[in-house]
């Protein structure tokens, strides 16, 4: 069909082929291959002057001819088409030949047509439309023909999921049902098929599938007896899965441990499905992140599930998420107890929603802190809406955050409102810790009472020694540019000053420095003399130690350590010139040894 179009191309007038000079511009920027183009939407509605808007007199056939010879397209959103199945037809015909899309999303279209959809060289689709009867069998059809097709998303049934279980390339699938219809016995099988097929595939989306315990019994079938998912994902969040059914996918992954993702939220099960989960994962190498936020039905039964995970040697998890979990301080200390031997988890989330009635609590947060002391590898921890949390919880933090083990960079509290008591404990919480990088909080009820506690804790101007014993590596404090301060505020100035510095200071010791010569221009050398020349050398490395891509604060560091030595010239007169002697002598037999050391290997090479 194309030889026709390929004829008539350089004498064929785009006035005559479009409804309107909207098109024509975008049509002209598709044929001559505009690099300004990227993606294309066609819609029936204009919102975008970059839109191709299909109306009657646009020849949708050369508009596919001519994006099947566009080299600059990279993505094609085809949210509107008639119902004349020759025109489509024709337009899929035309962009078949296209090698530069490689995303395509098709929403709001029902058509026959659709079974001659062929896309060879698309790699990702996204089909957000609700098919029924016939027309699931025409999408079906069209889909088998993309054969490069590694990322789909769309609608679940038997004949959508029969043929993706035939792309060889499938890597990633995204299915759900709508309206919250449970999956059929049909549709079930497909996907069991599909995961004992589809060698490929990392990831596999079914969140709000409607599988429940049966479907999962069926599902787990194609799992344990398959390659695919290997290192991947699995997401099964939302399905109303109970006790039985995560019994079953326990026993499958106690025999195909290899699923490096697993979601689980939002479902029916409680302590006895959970217990299963854990004897199973407690031997997995595998799984580096769960999730089972949201089960409401688990106890400390359950948590102390969790907890047999995290203490397994082979454990190797590194993200938990236990979203709306009641933890409470049994739960804490199990917790608590487990981390204090992990060395994998990196990321822990206990967050809960403000009007739950589950929460961590003072004691529990007490409990997790003692066991957290002990841990060296938590970096990322979240206990926003757990509104039990007083000013009491967070001073048991202190432990956790003055441990020299410790090694957590973002702390989150959003939605619990501490206020200036609150922050207070906070700040004394993370006095002297060196690994704190990011504080995400919530601001309200905190005034400058509150507000000055975080700056004395960026940097306590009473001393040099106290400045060098504030917080040096914290960076981002959320929330800091709306505090409830004028915006003129020193104190908002000032926490934001320090805040850019910690950032671009190299280091948190380079940090330190910079705040001292701010509020110390001239650092009195005078309690040094007591031990003669000893301090000298060590000052002088303080400031060589210095360094800054600042080349004015790198002139004002060299400036300071002239005055400093200048103050030992001063107050020392005859031991600074007896040292610089002794030092002079020194460097002079060097350099006589480096001579002898040269004259001997010159009259060896002459005997040679």
């Amino acid at each position: 069909m194309n030889y026709q179009y390929d004829a008539l191309a350089t004498s064929v007038r785009l006035k005559d082929i479009t409804s309107c000079s909207r098109n024509r511009a975008v049509l002209h920027r598709i044929k001559n291959s505009d690099p300004g183009l990227t993606c294309l939407y066609m819609l029936d509605e204009p919102e975008d002057e970059d839109e191709f808007i299909v109306r009657e007199g646009d020849d949708l056939g050369w508009l596919g001819y001519f994006i099947g010879r566009n080299e600059t397209l990279k993505s094609l959103y085809v949210y509107y088409l008639p119902t004349n199945r020759d025109q489509v037809e024709k337009f899929f015909f035309g962009v078949q030949r296209n090698k530069s899309i490689k995303a395509v999303d098709i929403c709001n279209y029902i058509n026959e047509s659709l079974s001659v959809m062929n896309l060879p060289h698309v790699t990702s689709m996204s089909f957000e439309c609700q098919l029924e009867g016939e027309y699931v069998n025409y999408f079906a059809l069209g889909l088998r023909r993309c054969k490069s097709l590694k990322k789909y998303s769309g609608q679940l049934t038997a004949e959508i999921v029969q043929s993706l279980t035939t792309l060889p390339m499938l890597e990633k699938v995204h299915v759900w049902k709508n309206g919250g219809l449970a999956i059929s016995r049909e549709e079930c099988m497909a996907l069991r098929e599909l995961l004992a097929n589809a060698n490929k595939l990392k990831h596999l989306d079914l969140s709000g599938a409607g599988l429940e315990d049966d479907g999962l019994k069926l599902l787990v079938e194609g799992l344990a007896c398959s390659s695919s998912l290997t290192d991947g994902l699995l997401d099964l969040s939302n399905n109303d899965i109970g006790d039985t059914g995560l019994q079953a996918l326990a026993s499958s992954l106690a025999s195909s441990g290899k699923v490096r993702e697993l979601r689980l939220s939002r479902n029916n099960f409680g302590d006895k499905g959970l217990e299963a989960l854990a004897d199973s994962l407690a031997h997995n190498r595998a799984l580096r992140v769960l999730s089972i936020s949201a089960n409401t039905a688990i106890t400390e039964t359950g948590v102390r599930a969790i907890s047999r995970i995290l203490q397994s040697r082979k454990c190797r998890l590194e993200g938990l998420w236990l979203y709306r979990i009641n933890i409470s301080e049994e739960g804490g200390k199990f917790l608590g107890d487990a981390l204090s031997i992990n060395k994998s988890l990196i990321t822990m989330s206990l967050r809960c929603w403000e009007n739950d009635d589950v929460s961590i609590g003072d004691d529990g947060l007490k409990a997790l802190a003692l066991g957290l002391s002990r841990n060296s590898h938590l970096k990322i921890l979240d206990l926003s809406g757990n509104t039990a949390i007083t000013a009491t919880g967070l001073r048991s933090l202190k432990q956790y955050f003055q441990s020299p083990s410790c090694a957590l960079e973002t702390l989150t509290l959003y939605d619990i409102n501490f206020g200036d008591e609150g922050a207070c404990a906070l700040t004394d919480a993370l006095g002297r810790n060196k690994s704190v990088k990011s504080l995400h909080y919530d601001v309200r009820g905190i005034t400058t009472k509150g507000w000055k506690a975080f700056l004395k804790l960026m940097c306590d101007s009473s001393s040099p020694n106290n400045i060098y014993l504030s917080h040096h590596t914290l960076r981002e404090i959320s929330g800091c540019h709306y505090i409830h301060l004028p915006a003129r505020s020193a104190i908002r100035r000032s926490i934001l000053g320090w805040l850019k510095m910690n950032e671009e200071c190299q280091t948190p010791n380079l940090a330190a420095k910079a705040k001292i010569m701010h509020f110390f221009p001239n650092l009195d050398m005078v309690p040094l003399f007591q031990w003669n020349l000893k301090f000298l050398p060590l000052v002088k490395s303080w400031f060589e130690n210095t360094t800054s891509s600042n080349d004015k604060f790198a002139a004002n560091i060299r400036n300071r350590e002239l005055s400093a030595v200048y103050q030992f010239v001063r107050g020392l007169p005859v031991m600074v010139a007896n040292y610089s002697q002794h030092y002079l002598t020194q460097q002079l037999q060097r350099i006589r040894a480096k001579m002898r050391e040269l004259e001997e290997e010159e009259r060896r090479l002459m005997q040679v």
